[in-house]
């Protein structure tokens, strides 16, 4: 009887419980369950509506009222700023529906379990925010100006007694870490209690330690030469050209940290969480410089594909384009190798570091031998030198004598004259005025420029090792024919009808002269073509002696010029004497040994002053 009452007072106490239960879970079916917190604000029984009202009022509230940050340093500062100022923002939404869903999203038996130990137990929910990461990086750094000390890393700098290392000094900087959290602590707890910032030192990254490898490599690259070469084209970065452009780096370092405050990362300034001081200097090139220098050797090695195709009238080409394989530099690459260099910087390189550009080649699908009625097959040589800087006229007069140069053909045996095979140069042939040598001067004449065309294939002639008949050198250097490091000595002069350029074809089959004139990149390149005969050709780098200054300038009233006026009408260059030997094989039979020397005279610069009253 006893065990029967028993039994039907815990089905009672069970059903008056589950009835509590079920009212429980009516009243509160759109509400926040009880004892549940918003940070310190009590939002029980809130509905959602209400629940998103009550928040967005607290939280616009809170985010613009003051909060203090005191800053500790040789000089204490408060400083007065909000949450908003600092681009931070609650995400009302998000803490709604966090605080209505407690208890609600934990299937049936978390569901029970919250409900059941909700009017006994606290349930505090963290308000959710947003950050605008750049603001909030911006703001801080404008509140720690003037404390706040950017570390100087040691570096390599220049004066007049050479290189030498300029020395490290420390920065002073916050602790970033135990901010961020602070700050976090006053998000969650809707707390405006002063924020405390204390500053300590910040070594910089690099010592002078650490900049003493980069001080040795800049020493060694102030004597060193990187010569890149594609064929017969070479370019080179020299000590000043390398050391006006010279970047340090710390080797691996970042110049800024992040941190996670509430949704999403914040960049602020490298606190200097690693190794400081313990960096080394990374030398290299800057990088603007260097593609820029990059881009400019593509512009003249890189070339489309071309098939061969000629049309001549019996006598003379009359159009010709031979085959060209196609090339195109690999710049990256090219880069890298560069930047190698610089950065190795061997204590052993102290001359000339070598570097062959790497360069794609696509063959032509039609090649030269497609068309060899002519018993023009193959390049046999070509020559190349370049006018940068010259005037418009002069380069105009260059692109005309190619002209008439290009499609010549030389039959076996035959002598190929300049002077014949370009004809008269004046002004009713179509050229303009420039600069040239003449009786002793330099003048104005029709033609100036017509010399680069020679001279091109003065050095065509030589590399494909036919016999040069006739050969004058200038009377003094031309700049422009050393540019891109050829040596004095590789030009010759023409000046109808008594100095002439002229070469034997004492090959068995006819040759092709073509000229290419690439106005945008000052180049002049001159190709033969022909069939080879096996012949090779031995040319020594020139020796230059006998160097001597320019004489001092010269000048000279003019009564036709107005008073005040200066113009130069000669200009300087140095005397030199210019000696090279060309020695040309066919097996073992020696068919050419020549020897070229010119003697270039001092010349002065003459400026005319005008006397005009």
């Amino acid at each position: 009887m006893k065990n029967k009452l028993a039994f039907k007072n815990i089905l009672v106490f069970t059903a008056l419980l589950m009835l509590a239960f079920l009212i429980y879970m009516f009243l509160y079916r759109e509400k926040v369950l009880p004892n549940v917190y918003v940070s310190d604000s009590k939002v029980s029984s809130m509905g959602q509506d209400e629940l998103s009202s009550y928040l967005a009022s607290k939280s616009s509230d809170f985010l613009n009222k003051p909060i203090v940050i005191n800053v500790f340093d040789d000089n204490p500062e408060q400083i007065t700023t909000s949450f908003s100022e600092l681009g931070i923002s609650y995400n009302v939404d998000a803490t709604v529906f966090d605080a209505y869903n407690y208890g609600r999203n934990h299937g049936i038996i978390g569901r029970v379990w919250a409900f059941l130990k909700s009017p006994f137990k606290k349930t505090f929910i963290k308000p959710e925010y947003l950050v605008e990461g750049s603001q909030f990086s911006s703001t801080f750094s404008k509140i720690l100006k003037g404390h706040e000390i950017t570390p100087v890393d040691a570096t390599i700098v220049y004066d007049r007694n050479g290189f030498e290392i300029q020395k490290e000094k420390n920065g002073r900087t916050y602790d970033h870490a135990a901010t961020i959290l602070t700050l976090r602590q006053r998000l969650e707890n809707f707390s405006t209690e002063p924020v405390e910032v204390a500053l300590f030192d910040l070594p910089p990254q690099v010592d002078s330690a650490g900049a003493s490898k980069a001080l040795a490599k800049v020493k060694i690259l102030n004597n060193q030469k990187i010569t890149l070469s594609f064929e017969g084209d070479t370019w080179q970065l020299t000590g000043a050209n390398l050391m006006n452009n010279l970047k340090f780096v710390p080797a691996g370092a970042s110049s800024q940290i992040q941190f996670n405050l509430g949704n999403g990362p914040v960049a602020l300034k490298n606190a200097g969480l690693g190794d400081f001081g313990n960096l080394e200097l990374e030398v290299s090139l800057d990088d603007a410089y260097l593609e820029k220098y990059i881009a400019d050797i593509a512009e003249v090695i890189d070339v489309k594909t071309v098939d061969a195709t000629v049309a001549f009238d019996g006598q003379r080409i009359t159009s010709f384009t031979p085959a060209i394989d196609g090339r195109r530099l690999d710049e990256r690459l090219t880069k890298d190798l560069i930047l190698s260099k610089v950065s190795a910087a061997a204590s052993d390189a102290g001359g000339e570091i070598a570097i062959k550009l790497p360069v794609a080649v696509t063959k032509a699908k039609i090649q030269n031998d497609e068309i060899n009625s002519l018993g023009i097959r193959e390049l046999i040589g070509k020559g190349v030198s370049y006018f940068g800087g010259s005037i418009a006229n002069r380069a105009y007069n260059i692109g005309l004598a190619a002209s008439r140069v290009n499609g010549t053909i030389v039959k076996a045996g035959e002598i190929f004259s300049f002077n014949k095979t370009v004809g008269e140069i004046s002004g009713t042939t179509g050229y303009r005025q420039a600069y040239v040598i003449s009786a002793g001067h330099t003048v104005l004449d029709d033609g100036g420029g017509v010399c680069q065309v020679s001279t091109t294939l003065f050095r065509a002639a030589l590399n494909t090792g036919l016999p040069i008949v006739a050969r004058t050198a200038h009377a003094y250097r031309v700049g422009y024919y050393e540019q891109h490091g050829f040596k004095p000595g590789l030009d010759a002069t023409v000046f109808s009808p008594s100095v002439d350029f002229a070469f034997k074809n004492d090959t068995d089959h006819a040759i092709l002269v073509q000229a290419i004139y690439d106005g945008v990149n000052a180049r002049l390149e001159v190709d033969i073509y022909g069939t080879t005969d096996g012949r090779r050709v031995e040319l020594s780098d020139p020796v230059v002696s006998n160097v001597s200054a320019a004489p001092e300038a010269k000048y000279q009233d003019d009564p036709t010029l107005p008073k005040g006026t200066v113009k130069q009408v000669d200009f300087a260059a140095g005397g030199a004497t210019s000696v090279f030997t060309r020695k040309v094989y066919k097996g073992d039979k020696v068919l050419t040994d020549d020897v070229f020397k010119s003697v270039f005279r001092p010349w002065q610069a003459v400026y005319l002053v005008g006397t005009q009253g």
